[in-house]
């Protein structure tokens, strides 16, 4: 698990207070990179911080495995997310049910000075426009699918092998690393 230290939050914290809401009047904040890096953690970590912030898992939008990246996850983004925001209205969004395979319920969030998306495809270009801070998080290569199969379990080893692909393709097409405003490393 990936602990950010106080300096860090306070960093974070200080940068997300002062940039421009580019979303109607929130601040959109994104944390990328790849899986088992601590994005989750760091989300839930920097929400608490920050205090009157909510956090969008893209996790719970991705159609399983297969469809996770498609484009199809960044128009789910605008619509049911950042649209409604940028018109001053509570999101909200289907959230995907991984044993199930199929979406099974809204999640609805109330609209919030900072709204954290976190998750492999949080820095896509679509949403960049949009975002008032962006940050990447990675740890050592040797770390990430170790930690991923702890969390998730013995069965998900083989998906998250072609899984590490595809993030890496999506990381490089669209440069998220290198168009994030913070890059942190994950212990």
């Amino acid at each position: 698990m990936t602990k950010t230290s106080g300096s860090d939050l306070a960093t974070l914290k200080l940068a997300i207070e002062n940039s421009a809401a580019r979303c109607g009047q929130t601040r959109i904040v994104t944390i990328d990179g790849p899986a088992g890096s601590g994005k989750t953690t760091l989300a839930n970590e920097l929400a608490n911080y920050l205090g009157d912030a909510q956090v969008v898992h893209l996790d719970e939008l991705y159609e399983g495995w297969n469809k996770a990246l498609d484009d199809i996850l960044y128009q789910r983004i605008q619509a049911w997310i950042l649209t409604p925001i940028r018109n001053g209205l509570p999101a909200k969004h289907l959230s995907y049910d991984w044993i199930a395979n199929s979406y099974s319920t809204w999640k609805e969030f109330r609209t919030t000075p900072v709204i954290i998306i976190e998750g492999v495809g949080a820095g896509h270009t679509s949403i960049r426009p949009e975002v008032s801070q962006a940050i990447w998080i990675e740890a050592a290569e040797e770390l990430l699918l170790d930690r991923v199969v702890h969390r998730d379990g013995e069965i998900v080893r083989d998906e998250m092998l072609i899984w590490k692909s595809k993030e890496r393709s999506y990381f490089e097409l669209h440069q998220v690393k290198e168009s994030a405003n913070f890059q942190l490393l994950g212990q």
